[in-house]
C-alpha cells in the first residue's frame, strides 16, 4: 500500500468513528480559529506582481542601514564610468591614433638642430687657415664652434604613403571595436541586471510559499489535535516546511550571486546590501518588423562590421605599400652651419640638393611582403563575411527568441492563475475531509514551479529584448 492509499485508508477509518455532526461542528471550530488558508494562497506573487512590483521612485527615508534601490540606467551609467573592458577599448583606440601620426611623420618636414665645441691639440703646431685669409687657427691647442641644422622633405614615397593610410584605417577599426564593446558592456549590465531582478522575484516567490506552507502545518496540527486527520498529514506538512525553507535560502543564495555578477558586470567592487528595482526595456519598435529589414538595418549599424570593413581597408593598404617596396623614393635635403674658432669669429656653410633611392637588389624582401600582405587581405576579407553571417544569426536569433518568450509570459500567467485556483480547491477540499494532504502538497508546488516560471518567462523576454538592440546596433 502507498502513501496515499494509507492517508485515504486512514481517512475513511476516522469518517466511521466520528459522527457526521461531531466532525462538522469540529470543521467549523477549526476554520473560525485558524486563518483560511486562501488568505495565505492570495498573498502568493501574480503575473505582474513577481516580476513588475509598482514604479520605482526616490526611496523613502529610512535606516542608514535600509538597502539601496539601484535602477537600470543608474546601472548602466556605472559601468560606462568604470568598466576595465571598455576602459582597455578606448585606450586601444587612442593608442592607435598615436600609431597614424608615427606613420605619417616621414612624409612631413624633417629639421634637426646642431651645435658643438671641439677642442684638439697636436704635439707639432700647425697653421689651419679658414675662408680667405682668416685665420682660424694657428696653435697646438685650438677650438671649433659650430651652430648650424639639416632638413628634409619628402617629395616622392608611395610606401610611406600607403603605410600611413593603413595606419588611419586601423585606427578607425579599433574605434568601432571601441563602440562594440560599449555596446557589449550595456547588454551585460542588462542581461545581469534583469538576472538579478529575476533571482529577486523568485526569492519573493520562496517567501510565499514558505508562508502557505506554515499556514498549512499550522491548519493540519489543528485538525490532527481534534483527530480529524491522521499524524502522518502533519509529518508531510512538517516536510514541505523544511523543504520550502531550503528552497528559500537557495533563492537567497542565488540573490547574493546574481548581484555579484552585476557587480562585475557594472566594475565596481562593491557590496550586495543593494535591491534592483523593477525597471524594464519598452518593446522594441521593430518587433513585428521583417527579418529582411533587420538585417539591413543590422549590417550598417553593427560596429563588428565596420570594425572588420576597416581591418580590411587596412591590409588592403599594407598591400599597397608593399607592392610600392620596387618604387623609388626621392627626397629634398639641406644644411646650414657656421663654424669658426671662436663664437665671435663664426662663417657660414650651408648645402642643399635632392636624392633619389631606388632599390634595385633586396633579396626578395618585397616580394615576400607583397605576398604577406595578400594573404592577410583574404583572411581579413574571410573573417568580414564570417562576421556578416554572425550578425545575420544574432538578429535572426533574438528576433525568434523575443517572439517565442512574447508568448511564454501569456502562458504562464494562466499557468500562475490555473495553479492559484487548484490550490484554493485543494485547500476546500482539505478542510472540508475529501481531500488529501498529498493533493494540497501537489498544489502548492504546482503553483510555487508556476511562479517560478513566470519569473523565468519575465526575465527571458526581458534578455531577449536587450539582445535584439545589441544585435541591431543600438544602444537606447
Amino acid at each position: 500500500m502507498d502513501v496515499s492509499q494509507e492517508i485515504r485508508a486512514r481517512g475513511a477509518g476516522v469518517e466511521h468513528e466520528v459522527p457526521v455532526l461531531k466532525r462538522t461542528a469540529l470543521l467549523l471550530l477549526l476554520i473560525a480559529a485558524v486563518p483560511p488558508l486562501a488568505r495565505a494562497q492570495s498573498a502568493m506573487p501574480d503575473a505582474g506582481t513577481a516580476a513588475a512590483p509598482a514604479s520605482p521612485g526616490p526611496p523613502a527615508a529610512g535606516p542608514s542601514d535600509a538597502p539601496r534601490v539601484l535602477h537600470l540606467d543608474q546601472a548602466i551609467q556605472a559601468a560606462l564610468q568604470n568598466q576595465p573592458q571598455l576602459v582597455q577599448a578606448r585606450a586601444s583606440a587612442a593608442a592607435a591614433e598615436g600609431r597614424v601620426i608615427q606613420a605619417r611623420s616621414p612624409l612631413l618636414p624633417q629639421i634637426t638642430g646642431q651645435a658643438s665645441f671641439v677642442r684638439s691639440h697636436r704635439q707639432v703646431p700647425t697653421a689651419t687657415t679658414g675662408t680667405g685669409s682668416q685665420l682660424v687657427c694657428l696653435s697646438s691647442t685650438c677650438n671649433t664652434w659650430n651652430f648650424g641644422g639639416t632638413g628634409s622633405q619628402t617629395l616622392w614615397d608611395p610606401q610611406s604613403w600607403a603605410a600611413w593610410e593603413s595606419e588611419q584605417r586601423s585606427a578607425e577599426s579599433l574605434n568601432a571595436t571601441a563602440t562594440a564593446t560599449l555596446n557589449n558592456v550595456i547588454l551585460n549590465v542588462r542581461t545581469y541586471y534583469f538576472l538579478a531582478r529575476a533571482t529577486r522575484d523568485l526569492v519573493s516567490v520562496a517567501e510565499q510559499t514558505l508562508t502557505n506552507q506554515l499556514t498549512h502545518q499550522e491548519q493540519v496540527a489543528g485538525f490532527v489535535r481534534v483527530g480529524t486527520r491522521p499524524e502522518i498529514d502533519l509529518a508531510l506538512a512538517r516536510l514541505n516546511v523544511a523543504n520550502a525553507r531550503v528552497q528559500l535560502i537557495n533563492a537567497q543564495n542565488a540573490d547574493r550571486i546574481a548581484k555579484a555578477q552585476l557587480n562585475q558586470a557594472m566594475g565596481l567592487p562593491q557590496g550586495t546590501d543593494y535591491q534592483v528595482a523593477g525597471d524594464e526595456l519598452p518593446p522594441v519598435d521593430v518587433e513585428d518588423r521583417p527579418l529582411a529589414s533587420l538585417f539591413d538595418e543590422a549590417l550598417s549599424s553593427r560596429p563588428e562590421i565596420a570594425s572588420f570593413e576597416y581591418a580590411r581597408q587596412a591590409q588592403g593598404k599594407a598591400l599597397d605599400s608593399a607592392r610600392w617596396g620596387w618604387s623609388p623614393t626621392i627626397g629634398l635635403g639641406g644644411s646650414y652651419a657656421m663654424t669658426g674658432p671662436d663664437p665671435g669669429a663664426l662663417y657660414n656653410t650651408w648645402s642643399f640638393g635632392l636624392t633619389l633611392t631606388w632599390p634595385l637588389l633586396q633579396g626578395g624582401l618585397t616580394t615576400g611582403r607583397i605576398r604577406e600582405a595578400e594573404e592577410n587581405l583574404k583572411a581579413s576579407t574571410a573573417a568580414l563575411t564570417g562576421e556578416q553571417l554572425q550578425v545575420r544569426f544574432d538578429v535572426e536569433q533574438a528576433e525568434a527568441t523575443l517572439l517565442g518568450n512574447k508568448e511564454s509570459v501569456v502562458a504562464a500567467r494562466d499557468a500562475v492563475d490555473n495553479a492559484k485556483e487548484q490550490l484554493r480547491l485543494a485547500e476546500g477540499r482539505y478542510q472540508a475531509g475529501v481531500g488529501t494532504i498529498i493533493e494540497l502538497s501537489d498544489a502548492q508546488v504546482q503553483l510555487t514551479n508556476a511562479a517560478a516560471q513566470l519569473v523565468q518567462a519575465q526575465y527571458n523576454l526581458s534578455t531577449a529584448r536587450a539582445r535584439l538592440l545589441a544585435a541591431l546596433g543600438r544602444q537606447e
